[in-house]
């Protein structure tokens, strides 16, 4: 799979594969990644989707030129469920919909994953905290000096 060669794309990004198979994903510049994602949660990592899960990531690969022997990164196939992937480099999931799935089946669509990638309003790399909520303000006056209402 070629990754990021000349845009935000996973090159092919659609992969049928049989158990015990190796995909190896090839990075061309700049710096892009390659991570686990769940179906419908697209730009989270898959272990930040549930307890037990566990996701890969390839870890950043900077590349600063198309080289002869390009990064590779391999993930084996161990069953024949969907496993879907995303690219954390900036905006490359939310902006680019750089997502892509291995086996999809009748009940997922990558199209349906991208959808919701360009619709999230933010992306994370493994090890990343989920973004804060709003800020409470720290204040017991509101900004016209009165109190808050009491609840």
């Amino acid at each position: 799979v070629q990754v990021g060669n000349g845009d935000h794309k996973f090159k092919p990004d659609v992969i049928q594969a049989e158990v015990a198979d190796v995909v190896e994903f090839n990075f061309y510049p700049q710096n892009h990644s390659v991570i686990r994602a769940e179906y419908e949660h697209p730009c989270i990592p898959y272990e930040m989707t549930g307890k037990g899960k566990v996701g890969f990531w390839s870890g950043f690969h900077a590349v600063d030129a198309v080289l002869d022997d390009l990064p590779k990164y391999t993930v084996r196939v161990n069953d024949t469920n969907p496993v879907f992937f995303y690219c954390s480099a900036p905006e490359s999931c939310t902006k680019q919909g750089m997502v892509g799935v291995i086996n999809p089946n009748a009940t997922t669509s990558l199209a349906h994953q991208r959808d919701l990638a360009l619709d999230a309003s933010y992306q994370l790399s493994p090890g990343e905290p989920f973004p804060s909520e709003a800020e409470t303000p720290s204040s017991s006056t509101l900004p016209d000096g009165s109190a808050p209402p009491s609840s």
